[in-house]
């Protein structure tokens, strides 16, 4: 009976790992970006779209696997995971002067001016993320990402009058199976889950209101 049992959990496991991976905190600025221009009706000029899809890709993709790479050669973390508070805490700093970086790049430029409470929303997460691990405490980032960009498109679909019900949906459902395998894997607790959840969703739409505050407009 426990042999059985082991066979059919093993998939399961395996199904949350790789949906883990793939929905990695890492990752999803960049699925949001690229939803972004496709789900947009202004035009952009090709130009624009591949210096932002490959500005992301180098500062929000490639420089955290260095970082990680050379954590793991320091020995500060030993996973991808980072179950290390301090390895957290230390990667939530750089991550937090990335994002800065990109808020900064966006903001100069009208044509992304739509993405700028995007990033100022990841930018604020990742800042109260580093107070969380200051005082060892350690939210999701899984969840913590899939609630700011579900978070983001919809107030950006409220904004714009731009009928994306369907892609909601969807993006709900896969910030759903991102959670549960989260959940599944015991990587973080269900209040840990919670946790991120709520900063994430909270932080897009602090970002919103303070980008009309300052009078801007989508």
């Amino acid at each position: 009976m426990s042999q059985t049992f082991k066979f059919f959990k093993s998939p399961v496991a395996l199904f949350s790992q790789v949906v883990s991976f793939v929905l990695h905190p890492i990752f999803i600025p960049m699925y949001g970006v690229l939803c972004y221009f496709f789900l947009s009706p202004r035009y952009f000029l090709p130009v624009n779209i591949k210096f932002m899809v490959y500005y992301v890709l180098i500062l929000a993709i490639i420089i955290p696997f260095l970082v990680v790479f050379l954590f793991r050669l320091l020995k500060i973390i030993s996973s991808l995971d980072m179950k290390n508070i301090k390895g957290r805490l230390y990667f939530s700093i750089i991550m937090a002067g990335v994002y800065y970086i990109i808020f900064k790049k966006v903001s100069a430029y009208h044509q992304y001016i739509e993405l700028i409470p995007f990033f100022l929303g990841i930018f604020l997460s990742i800042a109260t993320l580093v107070l969380f691990n200051y005082f060892n405490k350690k939210p999701s980032i899984h969840a913590m990402a899939m609630g700011g960009i579900t978070a983001f498109f919809i107030i950006w679909s409220y904004y714009t009058k731009i009928n994306i019900l369907f892609f909601l949906s969807g993006l709900i459902v896969v910030s759903s199976i991102s959670i549960a395998a989260r959940l599944y894997l015991k990587a973080h607790s269900s209040q840990e889950v919670a946790t991120g959840l709520v900063v994430g969703i909270l932080m897009q739409f602090l970002s919103f209101s303070l980008i009309f505050m300052l009078g801007g407009d989508l």
